[in-house]
């Protein structure tokens, strides 16, 4: 029984030393090595701890020795795909000596990198840790269709930056990446003046107009609709009508959203699904649209661009119940866009609207997309709008 008492005082008091241990970290994103001392488990194993601090140095490396300031960390790069071994000294009350074998996975490397028509694909040496909802430059979408790929599409904006990846065991790598802007169209608030041209619109299509019809089968007066699908599909006989009377049909979105407010697939999808509907019923898709509300950014020329049109319209005066109100607050001039709706009383405002357009001799002229060249096209709405 005494022995027994003896063994376990001797085993308790090995447990409970006040030894300082040695704690090391490896890690694989910065490839070096964290080596610090922990306190001993004994009573004073904090004061020892104290008085101690560390010296470490590589194997057969005398140049590479790393003193701990202070008794704190000492971090000792190691480099990738190596076995390294570090000589670690606790110099202090109980001075001790240990060897840490360091084994770093090899270096991650970027393989292959190729841009595309829709972005950026790399190819790297080993599988990558994945991300989630990671947005490049704030709006180039980063994701990972295979295990040692990653994909960067493109955005409406141009984007310069660096892209981190890390390998499923923490290796790291850095590529300088550019990626161009998507290609977008323009949008023109004014066409050309040429022959004092003036350009007639009216928008969205829930109540169609039997008075303009006449007027236009009877003077061939050119107009442009920029038709919502859900407006247009209510009345297609009168469209079918308008569009054999002269009128030419433009894109004005599936549902009328402020697209200003969608991300780049919906936004498209509004353009390219009203374009693909409105081409089937009228035989020709059109090629100029109409952003709802006048809103617009390069997110929407871009998905106007992807939806399948040449060149956004927007406007320079507006024409209604109210009278006629121009962008500068001036007189109808040659090359204004007017903007009209497609509501009860259009026939009345359209044929005011005329008597004006009439009395300064300007001639209203069908809107196509030679209508503006050497015209500069809007980088924000204009103010009234």
């Amino acid at each position: 029984m005494g022995l027994a008492v003896a063994w376990m005082g001797q085993r308790a008091e090995a447990v409970a030393s006040d030894q300082p241990g040695v704690v090391w970290r490896l890690s694989p994103a910065s490839n070096t090595v964290a080596i610090r001392l922990a306190p001993g488990s004994g009573p004073q194993g904090r004061q020892v701890l104290a008085r101690s601090h560390l010296i470490v140095t590589e194997a057969g490396n005398r140049h590479l020795t790393k003193t701990s300031p202070d008794g704190g960390t000492v971090r000792v790069p190691v480099p990738p795909g190596q076995q390294t071994s570090l000589t670690v000294l606790v110099k202090g009350p109980q001075p001790a000596s240990r060897t840490v074998t360091v084994t770093v996975p090899p270096a991650l490397r970027v393989t292959a990198a190729r841009r595309g028509p829709h972005g950026l694909l790399v190819r790297t040496s080993r599988p990558l840790r994945s991300r989630p909802h990671w947005l490049l430059c704030g709006t180039d979408q980063v994701s990972f269709p295979a295990a040692g790929q990653v994909t960067v599409a493109k955005s409406p904006y141009r984007c310069r930056t660096r892209l981190r990846l890390t390998a499923m065991d923490g290796e790291q790598a850095v590529l300088r990446v550019t990626i161009p802007a998507l290609p977008k169209i323009p949008l023109y608030s004014f066409a050309s003046p040429a022959g004092r041209a003036i350009y007639i619109t009216v928008d969205d299509g829930w109540t169609p107009s039997p008075q303009v019809l006449d007027i236009m089968r009877r003077t061939h007066l050119p107009v442009t609709a920029f038709l919502i699908e859900q407006a247009a599909q209510r009345n297609l006989w009168y469209w079918r009508a308008f569009a054999a009377a002269g009128g030419t049909i433009g894109d004005h979105t599936v549902s009328h959203p402020n697209l200003t407010k969608l991300t780049l697939g919906p936004a498209t999808t509004q353009w390219g699904q009203a374009r693909q509907q409105l081409g089937k019923w009228f035989g020709h898709a059109p090629v100029l649209g109409r952003p709802p509300y006048g809103a617009f950014n390069p997110a929407v020329e871009a998905a106007a661009y992807r939806g399948g049109l040449k060149i956004l319209v927007g406007w320079s005066a507006t024409a209604d119940s109210d009278g006629i109100r121009t962008w500068n607050g001036k007189s109808l001039e040659a090359g204004e866009i007017v903007l009209l709706h497609w509501v009860p009383g259009l026939g009345q405002q359209m044929t005011k609207l005329l008597k004006v357009i009439h009395a300064k001799h300007l001639i209203p002229a069908p809107l196509t997309p030679a209508s503006f060249a050497g015209q500069a096209p809007q980088v924000r709405s204009l103010d009234g709008d």
